[in-house]
């Protein structure tokens, strides 16, 4: 709202907004799939970074502090860090949000959520909630100016007061008709669920001035994801083609004065026919080709998209539908996301993909994603510290990618990538044999295009534990002996590090006999024992490397990061041998 004109009511904006905010984790039904309480994909403190200013918040009952918990009916929710969520809690994100970003407005309704909290507890638990933060509410039943409220939360209340702590507050205004009018309504059209005129102080203090504000809502949710669709298209329409007129108010004297009409529209996307998830997929789709959303390119409804549209209530919002629904608000000038920047420097391993950089000083919601602006840069370690220029990719829901302008040079520090070794060719060795060239090391980790290869080490058995290295040219007599890595080889090195030694221990029988096996590994460092059995390190041996994650060289794409196709082993001296590359391989793609 920073961009937005202070000047505006905020019935004049669209405010995206979440129906049953606090769901994205449900103590006894969470998997989004087959969930009938879990309505949002993200927590509260990633919506309001995404652009969410309009928070469905129900209460239900009291803990032993009088904290009221957010619940979904008879589900109570969860926190990210698995705790049960509060009404305390969703008011420390609030505070913690606007204290860092004063120049926006977040919109509160809160309803009792069920049977187990009274509209007594409610009353007393909120009223708590605002003695302790004085300047942090609007509570006036004015529509305000978004200069207003700039930093505050405005209340819209459906609980009904009641017990001792009603009188010395004002509690914003009074929805708790909703759930009557909305029953009672008939026809597709919007509900009127309050019309209240009069004289009112246009804040917590003030001279009373004559007001007049209505609520329309639409929240006819006995219906499936696909039938909603009119409701909602019927809902955007009517808050496009309001026109607010000037009405007479009567003041206590009798005098008549006039005041301009002053309107919010309320639009919930959800139902309760298919599971919130099923319906949002529906929904959250048409919303995203709706011309009162996002511009078709047909010029008849250009037009639309210009128009305010109030607040989207909606199930498994993301960032993108989000700012489809804000950015209506700015001007050309300021058509850019305010939730996202660039950062100051990134941070990185080699291999990795640019968008899993960590950040310093900026922020990203959502799915989006940083990428290199010229894709045959190469993020390699040698470049480490340098400036690149990368650029912002918006993901929708649908997963569409939409390049942005947010855009600039960023220094980009790259971490070598950290490898671990695993041999092969233990088993069956005999004294009298070349056993430096029957014993390969591959690199679990390394990108499979990249020249990289262990330089081995072959070290004496001392009680178990590597002793001492063994000389250039030693023949292998009968007997224990051990096996690491000492550094690394080719062109691609100077991008990777050992994770350890991998020293592993190994069997070399006398001639004649039958072959020595392989013993397994240490801890790294050549300090413990062998444990694990030959297969661990025979050739039969598939590393994790080989189906791990894609990697990326910053532009994209992604290679594949794992082993190489062939293990490549060397000799103390340094000289390079090419292991069994047709077992290796077969190996590697069982």
């Amino acid at each position: 709202m920073k961009y937005v004109d202070g000047n505006k009511y905020l019935d004049e904006l669209s405010i995206p907004g979440t129906h049953d905010s606090s769901t994205c984790s449900v103590d006894n039904d969470t998997e989004p799939q087959t969930s009938l309480a879990k309505c949002q994909q993200d927590y509260i403190p990633t919506q309001l970074l995404e652009g969410i200013r309009y928070f469905d918040i129900r209460l239900g009952k009291n803990n032993e502090n009088g904290d009221p918990g957010i619940d979904h009916g008879i589900c109570y929710l969860l926190k990210k860090d698995g705790g049960f969520i509060h009404l305390s809690d969703v008011i420390g994100y609030f505070k913690t949000f606007l204290n860092e970003n004063p120049s926006e407005a977040l919109i509160m309704l809160v309803s009792r959520g069920n049977d187990e909290a009274t509209d007594d507890s409610v009353t007393t638990a909120f009223a708590n909630v605002m003695d302790n933060n004085s300047d942090l509410f609007y509570t006036s039943s004015h529509v305000p100016t978004l200069n207003e409220v700039r930093g505050k939360i405005v209340l819209l209340r459906r609980f009904k007061l009641a017990g001792d702590s009603v009188d010395g507050h004002t509690w914003g205004l009074d929805l708790t008709e909703w759930d009557d009018k909305i029953k009672a309504h008939s026809g597709k059209s919007m509900c009127l669920v309050k019309y209240e005129q009069g004289f009112e102080a246009a804040g917590n203090t003030g001279d009373k001035e004559p007001y007049s504000t209505a609520v329309y809502a639409q929240d006819h949710y006995s219906c499936t994801g696909s039938s909603k669709i009119d409701w909602v298209d019927m809902a955007l329409k009517a808050a496009a083609e309001f026109e607010p007129s000037t009405v007479d108010i009567t003041a206590a004297d009798g005098t008549t004065v006039q005041a301009t009409e002053r309107c919010w529209f309320i639009n919930y996307t959800s139902c309760t026919q298919n599971n919130p998830f099923t319906a949002a997929r529906v929904v959250d789709e048409h919303l995203y080709k709706s011309s009162y959303i996002n511009n078709t390119g047909v010029e008849g409804t250009k037009e639309n998209c210009r128009k305010r549209i109030g607040i989207i209530a909606s199930d498994f919002v993301d960032a993108a539908l989000a700012r489809s629904i804000y950015q209506r608000n700015y001007d050309t000038q300021h058509k850019q996301t305010a939730s996202c920047y660039l950062p100051a420097r990134m941070h990185m391993t080699y291999g990795d993909s640019l968008s899993d950089a960590s950040l310093q000083d900026g922020k990203t919601v959502g799915e989006g994603h940083f990428r290199l602006v010229d894709s045959s840069n190469v993020l390699n370690v040698a470049a480490s510290g340098h400036a690149f220029a990368i650029e912002y990719v918006d993901v929708d829901a649908l997963g569409n990618e939409t390049v942005t302008e947010l855009r600039g040079s960023v220094p980009i520090d790259i971490d070598p990538r950290a490898l671990t070794p695993h041999f092969e060719g233990l088993e069956g060795l005999k004294a009298g044999e070349d056993v430096r060239a029957k014993i390969a090391a591959s690199l679990e980790g390394k990108l499979e295009t990249d020249a990289c290869t262990a330089q081995l080490e072959f070290v004496h058995d001392a009680n178990g534990a590597p002793g001492t290295a063994m000389a250039e040219g030693e023949t292998f007599a009968a007997g224990t002996y051990w096996v690491r890595a000492k550094s690394l080889l080719g062109d691609a090195a100077q991008n990777y590090t050992l994770a350890s030694d991998g020293a592993a221990s190994f069997t070399v029988a006398a001639s004649g006999s039958a072959g020595g096996a392989g013993n397994g590994t240490g801890d790294g460092n050549g300090n413990d024992a062998a444990t694990d059995s030959a297969d661990k390190n025979g050739k039969g041996n598939k590393s994790k490397g080989s189906t791990g994650k894609l990697a990326d060289t910053g532009d994209g794409s992604g290679i594949a990061a794992g082993l190489a196709a062939a293990a490549v082993a060397t000799t103390v001296a340094g000289a390079a041998m090419l292991a069994n590359a047709r077992d290796n391989t077969e190996d590697v793609n069982e």
